[in-house]
């Protein structure tokens, strides 16, 4: 062995290593956003359709004001209500690792036939 080659395979081992390491850390970076999607999802349509119900008569109180205490309980924002008749639309938002993540729902009634 040439005195030159000393430690080339212990530098593309730690080379190798890191490669592993970042991947793993962006995998797991990508999984905290797509889960924070899907929760944001949810919240949003779970306060479209609290709101909805306010809006309908089914509960009390007033339709954006539901859809604001169904987001602060699912732990995201609420970035918008607008409510139109009995149809309720809402913004909600969240960010993780400094990524914002924002989900648009709608509830309502069936559109009539």
């Amino acid at each position: 062995m040439s005195h030159r080659e000393g430690g080339a395979g212990t530098a593309l081992a730690v080379a190798v290593i890191a490669a592993i390491v970042l991947v793993f850390v962006l995998a797991a970076g990508a999984a905290l956003v797509l889960d924070a999607r899907r929760r944001v999802v949810a919240a949003a349509d779970a306060a479209a359709l609290a709101g909805a119900d306010v809006a309908l008569g089914d509960a009390t109180g007033s339709p954006c004001g539901r859809a604001a205490e169904l987001a602060a309980a699912a732990g995201v924002r609420l970035d918008r209500c607008d409510q139109r008749g009995v149809l309720v639309r809402v913004r909600a938002s969240t960010a993780v690792l400094g990524i914002g993540v924002v989900a648009d729902a709608l509830a309502g009634p069936p559109p009539a036939r």
